[in-house]
């Protein structure tokens, strides 16, 4: 019976096995970074259109507070806008937040997936703006199926 033995000093196996480990997770975190996307889907219902709005824009914590504060009326509700600014529709009834999603925009951790239905018989096109507050409007691409 023949056995071999490594003279390798077992620090070195260690350290070689952290850099494995290093060099996995990096790019297994790459492949994973949250891409921006702001996505939409509607439906028409009578005089009112239903969106389902995905956005980076935002994250959970930040379209809660929102939404909260639209409740409870300290801010005015969402508004679907025309690109030159005029309002299109605003928002009718709670705007939901349904939940967090890996679509990160501008520095953020995470995006969002939120339900808003506006009152108007107005069909959108391929692109929507969406007014969240005085400081952030965002062009939403409709989802092709």
């Amino acid at each position: 019976m023949h056995m071999t033995f490594s003279a390798e000093i077992p620090g070195r196996r260690l350290l070689r096995a952290l850099t494995l480990l290093l060099l996995i997770g990096s790019v297994a975190s790459a492949s994973t970074r949250a891409t921006c996307v702001n996505k939409y889907v509607h439906r028409k219902s009578g005089p009112r259109v239903s969106f389902t709005l995905l956005t980076g824009m935002l994250n959970f914590e930040e379209a809660r507070t929102l939404a909260n504060a639209i409740a409870e009326g300290e801010k005015s509700g969402i508004e679907w806008i025309h690109p030159d600014g005029k309002v299109i529709a605003r928002q009718f009834g709670d705007l939901k937040v349904v939940r967090p999603m890996p679509v990160a925009c501008e520095g953020k951790g995470s995006g969002v997936v939120l339900q808003a239905v506006f009152a108007t018989a107005v069909s959108p096109g391929e692109r929507v703006r969406v007014r969240f507050d005085e400081s952030l409007e965002v062009d939403f691409i409709a989802q092709k199926n």
